[in-house]
């Protein structure tokens, strides 16, 4: 349990007696509204211009926080941009450190993607421009500083990539940004009473009480009645979520990190491990508001409890508060089974071309009981060649691969449906889990690819490996 002082002990049993004291309505007439990032739809020549900087976010109400990001807003823009066109990147760094950034899933080679090795000092700029060969996905940008990682994204250094292509257009999936088609960037923190992130580097991991999307605590989004999509990324530095919805209602998973599941996978539940993405439908059709929450729905008595809880637990689980109005969706999609174009399912029948096992220690930051060594190769592979990885851990961890893709072909022994294979880069070890990874970038020795513990904390550590892919 938490030290209280008694002093914390009146201010939350004051806290406690004013709750009780505020109708339910009344308490979901103070949440803020949604803040959607701002939109950059990068076409064939336009420059993207990522400038990171200090600015000021209203982390707590009545509190402006000193925090980082991009452009002069806390987080970056949401770059949206199409298959076959060309990233034109313009990054600028007027922070006070050195900053190196990766585009996590966009596959490219590591000249051209940045990675650990691009440090760009105080003032400096580079200007890459990247070919946008992908399926259709949602990618993340984000700090990866090495040592550093974990602070200069939790400060605010993140960002969401959606790239398209003329098919995903013509699904009929929801995709009016911030209208129907929602980003939805989770981040918990700690803060002290003026609003003031608070961390430690040398923590072997961090969960914070407060949990922000988008840079705020348990808003609400008025939307369309009908079908929404939301697109989730965890960028959080340790913590998983469970999302659900808190009356239970069934949803569609319809794309992880790289792209779509060959088919729609109804659920009512699914877990986001740091790194991850998702994308889910949800129809509101019928019925009045609902919330997204991460663990199970609580009462009033339960978040009371949570205040005094153990070290790790949020103080409120509720994401985000979906408000639908107008009339109900012309076309009734409940019973649609959604159906995709993918790739993924048939690298279960490629040539493996070697096998690899990783053992995490998440006590000690360790990869195969090795620490990160910047002069150390640990993986070298052929270019357009598949392995097999089997993963474990000491407890139950986030992995990714930076550069490369991979499928999930079994989850303790147990082969995954072909329906439930798509592309990753990102995932949850929690037992053994059997990964085939695709190599189609290439790395260099100046340049390579990082592979590891997607808890930033733990990267910073040094669990964590380079890769060269030639």
């Amino acid at each position: 349990m938490k030290h209280c002082s008694r002093r914390q002990l009146l201010k939350t049993t004051l806290f406690s007696t004013a709750l009780f004291s505020v109708p339910a309505p009344l308490l979901a007439a103070t949440r803020p509204a949604l803040t959607i990032p701002p939109l950059f739809e990068a076409r064939r020549g336009k420059p993207i211009f990522l400038n990171m900087q200090n600015t000021q976010a209203p982390l707590l109400p009545g509190k402006r926080t000193e925090v980082w990001g991009f452009n002069g807003s806390y987080l970056g823009p949401t770059i949206k941009i199409k298959k076959d066109d060309f990233a034109k990147l313009n990054w600028k760094n007027n922070l006070p450190q050195f900053v190196a950034m990766n585009i996590q899933g966009l596959q490219a080679s590591s000249e051209l993607l940045g990675g650990i090795a691009k440090n760009l000092q105080k003032g400096e700029t580079w200007s890459p421009i990247i070919p946008i060969t992908q399926a259709p996905s949602t990618c993340w940008y984000h700090a990866c500083t090495l040592a550093s990682s974990a602070y200069q994204t939790y400060r605010g250094l993140v960002g969401l990539w959606i790239i398209e292509d003329k098919e995903s257009l013509k699904l009929g999936l929801p995709q009016k940004y911030g209208v129907d088609d929602i980003p939805l960037i989770l981040q918990d923190m700690q803060l002290n009473g003026e609003g003031a992130q608070l961390f430690q580097q040398n923590q072997g991991s961090f969960v914070g009480e407060r949990l922000f999307v988008n840079g705020q605590e348990a808003p609400y989004l008025t939307v369309p009645r009908g079908l929404v999509r939301l697109r989730l990324l965890n960028a959080s530095l340790s913590r998983t979520y469970e999302l659900r919805f808190d009356d239970e209602r069934e949803f569609t998973l319809i794309a992880q990190d790289l792209g779509f599941l060959p088919q729609g996978q109804k659920r009512n539940v699914v877990t986001l491990a740091p790194s991850e993405r998702v994308e889910i439908l949800v129809d509101l059709n019928d019925g009045e508001n609902v919330s997204l929450i991460t663990g199970k729905k609580r009462g009033i008595l339960d978040n009371i409890s949570h205040f005094f809880g153990s070290d790790g637990e949020l103080i409120d689980n509720r994401i985000l508060e979906l408000r639908p109005e107008g009339l109900a969706g012309a076309f009734e999609k409940k019973e649609q089974t959604w159906q995709f174009n993918t790739d993924a399912p048939s690298l279960l029948s490629a040539n493996v071309q070697q096998e690899r096992t990783f053992y995490l220690d998440t006590n000690n930051a360790t990869i195969n009981q090795k620490r990160f060594d910047p002069r150390r190769l640990d993986v070298s592979a052929t270019l357009g060649s598949v392995e097999r990885w089997h993963l474990s851990a000491s407890s139950p961890v986030g992995f990714n691969v930076v550069g490369a893709k991979f499928i999930v072909e079994s989850v303790n022994d147990k082969p995954l449906a072909q329906n439930e294979i798509g592309w990753k880069d990102s995932v949850l070890i929690n037992g053994n889990l059997s990964l085939l990874v695709k190599f189609e970038n290439t790395s260099s020795n100046n340049h390579p690819f990082t592979f590891g513990a997607s808890d930033l904390m733990l990267a910073d550590k040094g669990c964590m490996g380079l890769m060269l892919v030639q």
